[in-house]
């Protein structure tokens, strides 16, 4: 008995939550790919979470749907159909600033797409010399966001 209650439990397989990666920011193209790449690198040996890149088109469609969500019109379940058609149930989403005194700032939320909520949010900063800054504070974003230990 004892045997097939460990064979049971060991055979339980949680699926991991799909995530859409996306950044935005005052950067170019170039930039915002190598942040998206890094993040996605990071995400990639994470059991929890299963990444998936999305377009421009996804954003807007995104951004669209949010605001119509955030006007009090959708009800509770019409949001999860939401989630379920775009097939991901987070978005991680990354900001990235580069201001004049050379200081890039990044921020970074993850959210739970059918209901809204921020899961977490996370903020850092560094002096910006070149893109290596951006793949460094990318992993951290990364990192801090879907680890549980951190905060």
């Amino acid at each position: 008995m004892i045997v097939s209650c460990l064979t049971f439990t060991g055979s339980i397989h949680v699926e991991a939550k799909k995530v859409a990666v996306y950044v935005e920011g005052d950067i170019s193209d170039n930039d915002k790919s190598i942040v998206s790449s890094a993040v996605l690198s990071r995400m990639s040996g994470n059991r929890e979470y299963a990444p998936f890149e999305r377009n421009d088109a996804f954003i807007s469609s995104l951004n669209k749907e949010q605001d119509y969500q955030l006007s009090g019109e959708v009800p509770e379940k019409e949001i999860r159909k939401v989630g379920e058609r775009l097939g991901v149930d987070y978005v991680l989403s990354v900001n990235v600033v580069l201001n004049d005194d050379n200081m890039c700032h990044m921020s970074a939320r993850l959210i739970n797409l059918e209901s809204g909520a921020i899961i977490k949010t996370v903020n850092v900063n560094r002096k910006y010399t070149d893109s290596s800054v951006l793949t460094a504070l990318a992993n951290n974003v990364a990192y801090r966001l879907l680890n549980k230990r951190s905060k």
